[in-house]
């Protein structure tokens, strides 16, 4: 982010960058939902044994 604001703050208006990095963020939050396993309650074998399976 510090590399490319400085970009788009010469480009774009605030609010325009504000609801880019806001859409990104919803992206993230859906990427993980979705991709990321829920380990709440699981060993650290269990959590190891299921990246192996692939499971």
């Amino acid at each position: 982010m510090t590399l490319i604001f400085p970009v788009m703050a010469e480009i774009f208006v605030p609010s325009v960058i504000f609801g880019f990095f806001c859409f990104m963020m919803v992206l993230q939050l859906v990427w993980v939902k979705f991709m990321v396993p829920e380990t709440k309650g699981r060993s650290l074998e269990e959590i190891q044994k299921s990246w192996e399976s692939g499971t």
